[in-house]
């Protein structure tokens, strides 16, 4: 029976924190996912590397990937920078499957979101 996984992948920083908070995110949704593998990778700057998680993850016997980008907009890494490293994983190992998900910023919960940051403040 093949196995599942969840991809977060986050663009990557310099700073020690922002990997810090990635990772923490990560390890929140690990709690909560009912993945056999779920796992955190990043655009630039960090290791792993898309293409490493995902080497990884197959050795480990994933073979069904959702990959969530956790980023807020459509920038040009989620119109062309990943769906390119998709392909080349597609054409690299072909007896799996990759599904794309869509940035967070057109969800009406971050609404709320904002709203309880800002009254926070208030």
């Amino acid at each position: 029976m093949s196995k599942n996984a969840l991809v977060l992948l986050g663009h990557g920083s310099k700073s020690t924190e922002a990997v810090e908070d990635f990772n923490y995110i990560v390890s929140l949704v690990k709690e909560k996912a009912s993945y056999d593998f779920t796992a955190g990778a990043h655009m630039e700057l960090v290791n792993p590397s898309l293409q490493e998680i995902t080497a990884e993850l197959y050795e480990q016997g994933a073979r069904e990937f959702v990959i969530l980008p956790y980023f807020l907009f459509n920038g040009m890494h989620i119109k062309e920078d990943i769906p390119e490293i998709i392909d080349g994983l597609k054409a690299k190992y072909t007896d799996a499957k990759f599904t794309f998900g869509k940035p967070f910023g057109k969800q009406a919960m971050l609404a709320d979101l904002i709203l309880k940051q800002a009254n926070e403040l208030a």
